[in-house]
């Protein structure tokens, strides 16, 4: 597909109409990547428009750096201090990657720090070291290796578009001898063969890099997490131990189920405190559990007019619940909540009130 062509087709999926135009948008990838700039859903509409036109009017290469640099720092500088968060938001389905995505992210964040504080021989060689440790956890290989299998395309985001993430991740070359070039080489920079590497431009190239790469990168994250999630479900299920903070090895479900607690309190809080009137309970409870993959006939549910309450027992034994009804307090709006983590339930017909309080604790 030519790059014009490309251009239009992503932007009517991300329904951008005239600003800036799907031409215009080509000619900032194809005019920007060779210049070391990813380019991605996160620049700033008029500071990206305004350089096209430095562009056309002759500006030299330095020039349209500076310039680019300019926008970011300045009218972009939100984004470019949160490059980084939507890494965030990746791979919810095994937490322990998504904790080691949380760390890189602090990382990354500490390096946007020093390039604030001008720190560029600190920012430029952590942020490409993250970067390279990012993509050889998701696609096995260094995001500047030749031998990335990756091609960095897709068809959803301005990340993903052609000449874009392909053109820049090729401008890493080998710089020999040692010397002062200034160039952005992640050889240059991380083997201490480019002595002249720090500057504002190049530091900002690489977060801006972070950009696109958290634009195109989350499918394949969130991918690889699953797949950790199945093969660490293939080596607990069935083992009774508990790790070292005494919960249960065998996670099954857990997951799941804690994400659909959030969801279904959620739905909850925003039906007390939003939108007063009656809360359809059961059906919540069913459509929340079919989203996160759970069988709504393995919740043991009970509502009366006074409150409502789940139970549902995980592969490993364990009987997780909640209860909740309308506030009792006279101050506070928010509903009353219990939640119970425990080996078994009694369901022996005490009153709703007495079940709630004496048989849930915090989990």
């Amino acid at each position: 597909m030519a790059q014009s062509e490309q251009a239009r087709e992503v932007a009517r999926r991300l329904g951008v109409v005239s600003d800036p135009s799907p031409e215009q948008l080509a000619e900032a990838v194809a005019l920007f990547a060779p210049l070391g700039w990813a380019m991605c859903g996160h620049w700033h509409l008029e500071g990206t428009l305004r350089v096209l036109r430095e562009s056309g009017n002759g500006a030299s290469d330095a020039e349209l750096d500076e310039a680019i640099a300019d926008v970011w720092n300045t009218e972009n500088v939100t984004w470019l201090k949160h490059a980084a968060t939507p890494i965030r938001r990746w791979s919810n389905s095994h937490y322990p990657f998504k904790q080691l995505l949380w760390d890189r992210v602090r990382l990354i964040e500490k390096a946007i720090e020093h390039h604030f504080n001008g720190a560029y021989e600190a920012s430029i060689p952590i942020i490409l070291a993250q970067i390279d440790g990012l993509n050889c956890d998701l696609t096995g290989q260094s995001f500047f290796s030749k031998g990335n299998r990756d091609p960095y395309l897709d068809d959803e985001t301005i990340a993903g578009m052609e000449a874009n993430l392909p053109v820049v991740r090729a401008l890493s070359e080998d710089v020999r001898p040692t010397g002062d070039y200034g160039k952005l080489s992640r050889h240059g920079v991380l083997h201490g063969r480019d002595l002249g590497y720090a500057t504002r431009v190049n530091s900002t190239k690489t977060i801006v890099l972070i950009a696109a790469l958290g634009e195109y990168l989350p499918k394949v994250a969130n991918d690889a997490g699953a797949q950790l999630r199945r093969e660490h479900v293939d080596n607990v299920g069935g083992s009774g131990e508990l790790d070292e903070l005494g919960r249960f090895v065998d996670d099954r479900q857990v997951p799941e189920l804690l994400n659909f607690a959030y969801n279904l309190d959620t739905e909850y809080l925003n039906a007390v405190l939003l939108n007063p009137g009656p809360f359809d309970a059961s059906r919540k409870l069913a459509a929340v559990a079919r989203k996160h993959g759970l069988d709504s006939e393995a919740f043991a549910f009970e509502e009366d007019q006074i409150g409502w309450r789940w139970y549902y027992t995980i592969p490993a034994g364990q009987t997780l619940g909640y209860a909740a009804r309308p506030t009792t307090s006279a101050k506070r709006r928010h509903p009353d909540v219990w939640r119970s983590d425990r080996s078994s339930v009694s369901r022996t017909g005490v009153g709703w009130f007495q079940t709630a309080v004496l048989g849930f604790d915090l989990w």
